[in-house]
């Protein structure tokens, strides 16, 4: 078992204690813990959210980036699925978020709650997503520019700077489809795909050549040029570093009123 004074903030800190063969327990967590379930195809695997201020719940989940992908995770017992579109940074599919998510709920929202995820940044993209059926929505590239996040240098000023088409789905950092800022190393790998390696091989030599430090310590000094920044495609709507309070507070509250206004047009 972990020391007592031990803590886990990340999902790479959970998979460093688990591969050194030691017993993790809710009481190493702070805070809250996502864990993705290591996986990037039809496998119905889930993976854990835990969450220390309710106890130390758990919630299983899967990501679907297709329909099959979110029945599969159904019928493995997952607690709830994420239809990503392919807006989403990181590992990423090739199906949008407006078409994904109403198939995915159509397929399955009867049965277990539905969260739209893809190019969501703000309270309309809650309005559109539950609109199209969705319970609830994940954020990820927004909340990156907040001061809470964690970031290595130049991660957060990187998003502020993006336009809508400054990201790009690469194979280039873990050798599968992740969508990330373009950059020196991205457009590299644009011209010569031959030297792409399969994944863990490309994820490894990204590590070695010193542009991979995804979930390092905040303020970590990187190559900002080269080194691996994923984001969404609404990272070109990112003009500023928010707290996150304030962040959900204003999706909240725009939501809010998109969905009064419309309900007064009818």
């Amino acid at each position: 078992m972990l020391a007592q004074s031990a803590r886990l903030t990340t999902s790479s800190d959970f998979a460093r204690a688990t591969k050194s063969g030691v017993r993790v327990t809710t009481e190493h967590f702070v805070g809250y813990l996502y864990i993705s379930p290591v996986t990037n195809n039809d496998s119905a695997k889930c993976g854990l959210i835990i969450n220390k201020s309710v106890g130390g719940s758990v919630a299983r989940h899967r990501l679907a980036r297709k329909v099959r992908h979110a029945v599969a995770a159904l019928a493995s017992g997952c607690d709830f699925v994420v239809a990503q579109g392919t807006e989403a940074g990181g590992h990423t599919g090739l199906v949008a978020t407006m078409a994904l998510v109403p198939q995915v709920v159509d397929a399955v929202g009867s049965q277990i709650p539905v969260v739209a995820a893809g190019g969501i940044f703000d309270g309309r993209g809650l309005a559109a997503s539950l609109a199209l059926g969705a319970d609830a929505i994940w954020v990820g590239t927004r909340f990156i520019a907040t001061p809470e996040a964690r970031a290595v240098n130049g991660y957060k000023e990187a998003l502020v700077a993006s336009r809508e088409d400054d990201t790009v789905i690469s194979r280039s950092y873990t050798g599968k489809p992740c969508r990330v800022v373009r950059n020196e190393w991205t457009n590299h790998y644009e011209s010569h795909p031959d030297e792409i390696q399969t994944f863990p091989l490309q994820a490894i030599a990204s590590t070695q050549a010193n542009v991979n430090h995804l979930g390092y310590p905040s303020g970590t000094q990187v190559d900002t040029s080269r080194e691996f920044y994923p984001a969404g495609q609404g990272a070109g709507a990112v003009h500023e570093i928010i707290p996150a309070a304030k962040l959900v507070a204003d999706i909240v509250a725009q939501a809010e009123q998109i969905l009064k206004q419309l309900g007064k047009a009818k």
